[in-house]
């Protein structure tokens, strides 16, 4: 698999997690509507971490090739 693949896979791994497990049993309980809005906000900004390291990589081979 590519480094691409990997973190596609990664971040479905992670939505799966968090919206399998830990919102409907750990944070809904604790912490009610407004603890699943925050998961949801922290999921969204690691996914565009990742998809963002993807791109500043690609973008580093572009210029080592120039």
């Amino acid at each position: 698999m590519t480094k691409i693949a990997i973190r596609i896979v990664g971040i479905g791994m992670l939505h799966s997690f968090l919206y399998g497990y830990l919102v409907p049993f750990v944070i809904y309980p604790q912490f009610g509507r407004h603890g699943i809005t925050f998961a949801v906000i922290v999921a969204v900004l690691i996914s565009i971490g990742m998809m963002a390291t993807l791109w500043l990589g690609k973008n580093k081979k572009k210029n080592k090739g120039e």
